[in-house]
């Protein structure tokens, strides 16, 4: 076991040699820096913001699993916050400085997750999160069309958004919006996606089903619900490249595909584009009555 001195607090690091990723040889220490580098870009996401935890003690090859709870004999420094859940109340993690956010990723947490909601209003998101599913890797194409449309809606609409790789096969468009009811978020949300699915339903559907979505796009508006999560921007994945959810313009949507964006090539796009999500945290709007 090692120390590290970061942000005022020493946190305890173990394993730091473990191959994480193996196809491309990136070890526990490479991940934990990974997530120093980045912190300036991925905690105004997650502060303050109930944290699931996806822990892959083998690597990113083989089986995780979630944990909500705190873990037993976490640091004070790793905050948390008493939820309800029917019979029993879970002491949730926030990931809200630099050593919890180092704490996380020496737990074998490659991917950051964390709710719609914050603390002080958890059953009123304060984003709207277009989730775009392809039934595979070849459909991120159906994706970016999905994403285009939705833009085209949201620019109409007058509401500020942006799109982010899930990092994975999909997209995500983000709309910022005030502290507002789930349940009222999902209407507008499920509203637009039928909206899509009527228009072209060849291509897009809203079957939660899967054999029933026969090759087609599924607009999930159903997961921006109470204690569920999506990988927060800037989060790696556990695909073998250790790919990044990565913001990006709609303009470039229809040459990129998600492979293109990580660990390794990450910190030059932001050098070179910036952090397209900065103004996301600036940004609070209603959302309109549709």
């Amino acid at each position: 076991m090692s120390k590290l001195d970061i942000a005022g607090e020493s946190v305890s690091l173990t394993h730091l040699d473990k191959i994480m990723f193996p196809e491309i040889g990136l070890t526990k220490a490479d991940l934990i820096d990974y997530y120093i580098r980045m912190a300036p870009h991925i905690l105004p996401y997650l502060k303050d913001r109930p944290y699931s935890m996806l822990c892959f003690p083998h690597g990113q090859s083989d089986e995780a699993f979630y944990q909500k709870k705190r873990p037993e004999g976490a640091p004070d420094y790793v905050a948390s916050i008493s939820i309800a859940h029917k019979e029993k109340v879970v002491d949730w993690s926030l990931v809200n400085n630099l050593p919890s956010l180092v704490y996380m990723a020496n737990r074998y947490c490659i991917e950051m997750h964390a709710w719609f909601s914050k603390v002080g209003h958890l059953n009123e998101p304060d984003v709207a999160i277009f989730d775009l599913d392809p039934p595979d890797n070849a459909g991120f194409p159906m994706a970016v069309k999905a994403a285009l449309r939705i833009h085209e809606i949201l620019t109409e609409l007058k509401l500020v958004h942006f799109v982010k790789t899930s990092g994975a096969s999909g997209l995500h468009v983000m709309v910022p919006i005030r502290p507002t009811p789930y349940e009222t978020v999902r209407s507008f949300l499920k509203l637009v996606c039928k909206l899509l699915e009527q228009e072209s339903p060849e291509l897009f559907t809203t079957q939660r089903l899967i054999e029933k979505r026969k090759g087609r796009i599924y607009l999930d508006a159903v997961q921006n619900g109470r204690g569920k999560t999506l990988p927060s921007p800037y989060s790696l994945r556990a695909t073998p490249t250790a790919t990044v959810s990565t913001p990006v313009t709609f303009e470039e949507l229809p040459q990129i595909a998600p492979k293109n964006f990580t660990v390794q090539n990450i910190e030059g796009r932001l050098k070179k584009v910036g952090d397209l999500l900065e103004p996301f945290y600036a940004c609070s709007q209603a959302l309109p009555e549709l």
